[in-house]
């Protein structure tokens, strides 16, 4: 079944050729990352999905629905949720409350206004949270300030965030940028269990080809806008213009 479709997408700015006739599908309850350079086309690929950016041409479609056709806040509705690199927290709220801002995402401001006002709502809303948190080990922190807290907190925080709207399918972008060795692991382990145990599609944009290629049903290549090469993890490792661009010759002997 599949899930996501794009089809010869192109994008550019001044001239310069962000996307040039990308197409792929994800399909349903599968790991599929993308990697490339930077400028390479992966970060404008994810704000096209999000309706962040309007690409010149193509289209992307998710379970039938044409994504091109939704505004921005209205792509969350159909199953849709996004973390990002550069971390969308809020340091002066507490953990609890940074999460509560996911469930928040698809309503209008009265609408929330309202919900806030209501203590019932409230209350299913924190325990919906804490179920997150929990999963992803933080909900011991849930009273804390974000601010301070370690940065593998922080990121944690964020996925919590877009796993409260109850996606169908997760875009995760460099979840384990700035990480150690050790957390990496972890974040590898998440993914994992985001897309078995919760059910979650998921779609990766990462620079750290060990864990890529670790939990990575299949995997996208891009360059310069343009796909070089996508498949398995071993098709793709050992592709030519992987290995010279950015594996190196033995970097998986």
């Amino acid at each position: 079944m599949e899930d996501l479709s794009i089809k010869n997408l192109h994008m550019h700015f001044s001239g310069v050729r962000a996307l040039d006739g990308v197409s792929f599908t994800v399909k349903k309850g599968e790991i599929f990352s993308l990697i490339g350079a930077n400028g390479s086309g992966k970060s404008t690929l994810f704000n096209c999905i999000n309706r962040y950016c309007v690409p010149h041409e193509g289209s992307i479609h998710y379970n039938g629905t044409n994504i091109l056709n939704l505004q921005p806040h209205n792509v969350v509705d159909i199953g849709i949720a996004r973390t990002f690199q550069n971390l969308q927290n809020v340091p002066y709220m507490t953990l609890l409350d940074n999460v509560l801002l996911g469930a928040h995402n698809r309503l209008s401001t009265s609408d929330t206004f309202k919900r806030w006002l209501s203590r019932k709502e409230r209350e299913r809303e924190e325990s919906m949270a804490l179920e997150v948190m929990s999963f992803l080990g933080i909900d011991n922190f849930e009273a804390k300030y974000l601010s301070g807290q370690p940065y593998a907190i922080q990121k944690l925080v964020e996925i919590a965030r877009a796993l409260i709207s109850k996606p169908k399918l997760i875009l995760l972008d460099e979840p384990a940028a700035g990480m150690n060795d050790q957390e990496t692991l972890e974040i590898g382990k998440i993914i994992l269990e985001i897309r078995d145990i919760l059910g979650i599609t998921v779609l990766l944009v990462e620079h750290d080809m060990n864990l890529v290629m670790k939990i990575s049903d299949r995997i996208c290549v891009l360059e310069s806008g343009k796909i070089i090469v996508k498949g398995d993890p071993k098709t793709v490792k050992e592709h030519p213009d992987v290995i010279r661009s950015y594996l190196g010759d033995n970097v998986y002997a």
